[in-house]
């Protein structure tokens, strides 16, 4: 009932519940008024911290939400990074094994005739930068692509 800028809510109390029972006797106890003054101070407090605590909770549920989908979307660019990354070693690697392989393939193949004019004469040596066993230089290879990609 409305009577001015006041309002009355009246409920009830089933003294055969435990919890209706506890309440009964906290409202009609000497403790309340030591705390609160009177019964409607004592439930308007109790009933505000309620409505706070409904209120904060709320708050959470909306923030653990929106952090949750600010974490899939950084998940799924950083996911999507690592891939085009992954994707873009794979095939620096593929072109640079094709090159020393075709460096290779060139190195096994028999100087033709006309060639031996160019080469200096006492110059054993093999012309390229890629000098030593293939074997030494697929391994720095590998070495170098794995410690690029630990460094991702």
């Amino acid at each position: 009932m409305v009577r001015g800028d006041s309002v009355t809510i009246s409920f009830r109390l089933n003294l055969n519940r435990e919890e209706d029972t506890e309440i009964w006797n906290f409202l009609t106890g000497d403790a309340l008024e030591a705390c609160f003054g009177d019964k409607s101070k004592c439930i308007k407090s109790a009933m505000i911290r309620m409505i706070h605590g409904i209120k904060q909770d709320e708050r959470e549920k909306h923030l653990v939400v929106e952090m949750n989908t600010r974490m899939d979307v950084i998940q799924n660019a950083m996911t999507g990074e690592a891939d085009r990354i992954i994707n873009a070693v794979k095939l620096i690697v593929k072109e640079e094994v094709e090159q020393i392989a075709g460096i290779q393939s060139e190195r096994d193949k028999p100087i033709p005739h006309g060639m031996t004019a160019i080469m200096p004469e006492g110059n054993d040596e093999t012309v390229g930068c890629f000098e030593g066993d293939s074997e030494d230089f697929d391994e720095t290879i590998s070495a170098y692509a794995m410690s690029f990609m630990s460094d991702l």
